[in-house]
């Protein structure tokens, strides 16, 4: 983590310098997000909602210093099958599986053209924090844990709607946990987060 912490100052000074380098007028952007999911598959049914915000200000007009607020929510319920030792027979066991992913990150963007339809870069760096419960056969499993600093980077496109109104599509990764219940027991893996966004914002 020591190698993380040491870049993430090294982009915080650059952030700064930038800034202070900038004299063209800033520009302040609001933008928001959301997205809802249901599904079903075998015995299991999912739940997912999250929901995001970013505020940014323009460093002239090719640069944008961002800050992002980004928080899902997922529910998965539904019955697990168990062979029983004795009888060889099925069981089907009851369980349900809630977790909650918060983000906070800052972001450089930057945009090499600006027109109706513009392209854009972004990295930072985010804290998560992660939440999750998970009730099998009777037990109550509660887990937190916190991820700080990671990487945070990606592309996406900047359409312009007029009257200061523009929508963002943003494709975004990240380092992540997925927390699954195997056979009555929580295992935790570090995978690759990514994540597509539709964005409706306004400069004011």
């Amino acid at each position: 983590m020591s190698g993380l912490k040491k870049l993430t100052g090294l982009f915080v000074s650059g952030l700064l310098a930038l800034l202070a380098g900038t004299q063209a007028k800033a520009a302040m952007n609001i933008s928001l997000s959301g997205s809802s999911e249901v599904s079903n598959a075998a015995l299991e049914r999912y739940k997912s909602n999250s929901i995001s915000a970013n505020v940014s200000l323009g460093l002239g007009d090719h640069f944008q210093l961002g800050l992002t607020h980004r928080r899902s929510f997922d529910n998965k319920v539904g019955l697990k099958r168990a062979e029983n030792a004795e009888t060889k027979a099925l069981e089907y066991l009851p369980f349900e599986d809630n977790g909650i992913s918060t983000t906070n990150s800052m972001d450089l963007t930057i945009i090499p053209y600006n027109g109706v339809i513009s392209p854009m870069v972004f990295g930072g760096v985010a804290r998560r924090d992660y939440f999750n419960e998970i009730q099998f056969m009777g037990s109550r499993i509660v887990s937190r844990q916190t991820m700080f600093p990671i990487p945070n980077y990606g592309f996406g496109t900047i359409i312009q709607l007029g009257a200061g109104m523009h929508l963002k599509i943003t494709q975004t990764y990240s380092p992540g946990v997925q927390t699954t219940l195997e056979d009555g027991e929580e295992i935790s893996r570090l995978v690759k987060d990514s994540y597509t966004q539709i964005w409706l914002g306004y400069r004011l």
